[in-house]
């Protein structure tokens, strides 16, 4: 636009320098050749082609002296052109105009022709400081985004590793609870049971066996409380339930086959990548379902998350979006493939292999 603006400027005050030394018929056709011409130099912008029509239009100018006013609308377009110096092809013809018009007149036309140089040049200048905005501002849009995944997988990581401290410490005051309190009530049962064997009185036998009975149920509830409390349970099957009720730019399917339970790590990492992968069909896919589904097979967890979307913005839902990439670091920390498929909508395919849980000591 702002070199349309220029030439706008430059035709215009062409024009009057032609009109103010001769005002006749014949000056119709210097307009309609540079109008031509310029508008070929503009539309298709290639370097032979711009050469070629200045040197035609420099031969035009050296047939007719009024072609020579408009010499300074054809230098525009070769002022950033590798091959520039033909812009001192027109010096031929400026000498030539010199047999027609007077000296001023000449050096009126070499002032336009460094007001088209000077045009040219601020163009280029301000077209460059243009791009090198947007690419600036592109690069901190990037980085924001960057940073505010990496701090929503910090926030994510921190609760992780709360959990994970919390369950630590509810493992370590079971294992005591049975060490110590397990211990002496099955000792104190079993000292009940081999008095039981040797005692005659049959009163004696009744108290001791009630003595043991109320004994075997404090075991069986310590036991109880201490398997509720060795791990917490989260249950991934509901929150995913919740997360997707939860989910209103379009419908939702869910299907959970799994017999064996995922550790805590594998929880915390599936819920983020289903968040991660809902946030981005909201952003960038026209999707009206997703499907999500976790199955278990013999030798590996598969997770299958799909939209039916038919638009995405570029780079945002590919291997090269920072979401993606996100998802597929978590999948790798736990040993497990990563892929994506855009063929129908957006499939996301994730493999884990199962992982050996450590067994409750009660």
């Amino acid at each position: 636009m702002e070199k349309l603006f220029d030439k706008l400027i430059l035709f215009l005050c062409c024009t009057i320098f032609l009109i103010s030394h001769d005002l006749s018929l014949y000056t119709v056709f210097p307009i309609i050749a540079v109008i031509c011409l310029s508008s070929i130099m503009t539309y298709f912008n290639k370097t032979a082609l711009n050469i070629i029509s200045y040197i035609c239009y420099v031969g035009m100018c050296i047939l007719s002296a009024n072609f020579i006013c408009f010499l300074p609308v054809m230098c525009y377009d070769l002022v950033s052109e590798p091959y520039r110096y033909v812009i001192y092809l027109g010096i031929f013809a400026i000498v030539h105009a010199l047999q027609f018009y007077p000296p001023l007149t000449v050096l009126i036309l070499l002032l336009l022709t460094a007001l088209s140089y000077l045009l040219k040049k601020r163009t280029l200048a301000l077209t460059q400081a243009k791009q090198d905005y947007f690419t600036l501002r592109d690069e901190m849009v990037e980085k924001a985004d960057k940073l505010r995944i990496q701090n929503r997988d910090l926030l994510d990581k921190q609760d992780y590793e709360i959990s994970n401290a919390t369950l630590n410490e509810r493992n370590r005051i079971a294992r005591e609870i049975h060490d110590t309190v397990g211990h002496l009530l099955s000792s104190s049962i079993l000292q009940i049971g081999a008095l039981l064997a040797i005692c005659k009185d049959d009163v004696m036998k009744e108290h001791l066996t009630n003595i043991k009975d109320t004994l075997s149920t404090g075991m069986d509830s310590i036991r109880s409380s201490i398997h509720n409390i060795h791990e917490d349970s989260l249950d991934l099957q509901d929150k995913l339930n919740e997360l997707l009720h939860n989910f209103t730019f379009c419908k939702t399917a869910f299907s959970y086959h799994v017999n064996h339970d995922f550790s805590m790590k594998a929880k915390y990492s599936i819920l983020f990548i289903v968040k991660e992968a809902l946030s981005n069909v909201m952003k960038h896919s026209n999707a009206t379902l997703v499907t999500v589904t976790i199955s278990e097979l013999p030798g590996l967890y598969q997770i299958i998350i799909h939209d039916n979307g038919t638009t995405a913005q570029s780079g945002s839902r590919d291997s090269s979006g920072m979401g993606v990439q996100s998802m597929s670091e978590r999948v790798s920390a736990l040993g497990g493939n990563f892929y994506t498929d855009s063929l129908e909508g957006f499939k996301i395919f994730i493999s884990l292999p199962k992982e050996q849980k450590e067994r409750n000591p009660l």
